[in-house]
């Protein structure tokens, strides 16, 4: 895998676009991932990105990219970054290590109507559940995470979860439909490896749906 970093142009307004639609970055993103039309280049390329919490006045706009080929990023609109930094990323896992990590994530389950899930989505929001019993139950974007790391390979010790919400309506979805805003939650915490090779296919191909508006990269580093 390579993981890259890249320092976005904030006196851009393509860059300013990019920040307000995760579907516009995701179609600039895809200039570095050449690809024959009509496939889709984030599943060709194994890319998924995510565009980091801006968390001082003095922040640049970054966005953090993994993906399964080298990308191109001279391929980008000229001036379009400040900076880019890509090597190669091959992470080996044991059982029992601990690892902070950070996923940002679209939470959700699908409705049921009549007792059957039907295709819609819901977000699972990092609020109380104000039907639960207990008052120390944890929010269902917390549930959420416990059940996706039993399957993917992981427990997490603890977490601190900050929710919002990422886009914008506007007129510029697919045949002209208004692209909806997208319900995200941002984990950062420690997790303990409990089935490393399940793990390191997660970090491979994500977690949980979105991927193509910046949901389900996982990172994972080794605790200072």
């Amino acid at each position: 895998m390579h993981l890259s970093k890249l320092v976005l142009n904030p006196r851009r307004r393509d860059v300013w676009r990019d920040l307000r639609s995760p579907y516009d970055l995701h179609r600039t993103l895809a200039h570095a991932f050449p690809t024959e039309p009509g496939i889709n280049y984030r599943a060709q390329h194994g890319v998924l990105f995510r565009l980091e919490p801006m968390t001082t006045p003095n922040a640049m706009p970054t966005v953090l990219v993994q993906s399964a080929s080298p990308p191109e990023w001279s391929c980008l609109p000229e001036g379009y970054c400040l900076q880019q930094q890509s090597a190669p990323y091959d992470p080996t896992f044991a059982a029992g290590q601990s690892l902070v990590f950070r996923l940002v994530a679209n939470p959700t389950k699908k409705q049921k109507i009549n007792g059957r899930e039907q295709g819609k989505r819901v977000a699972l929001h990092d609020l109380p559940d104000p039907d639960a019993a207990d008052p120390d139950t944890p929010t269902p974007a917390r549930l959420w995470l416990t059940r996706k790391a039993e399957q993917h390979g992981f427990r997490v010790v603890y977490t601190l979860t900050d929710g919002f919400w990422l886009g914008e309506p506007n007129g510029d979805g697919a045949r002209g439909k208004p692209q909806l805003p997208h319900y995200g939650v941002r984990y950062d915490g420690l997790l303990q490896v409990t089935n490393p090779d399940t793990l390191t296919k997660a970090l491979t191909t994500g977690i949980g749906p979105a991927k193509a508006f910046g949901f389900g990269l996982l990172s994972v580093a080794r605790p200072q």
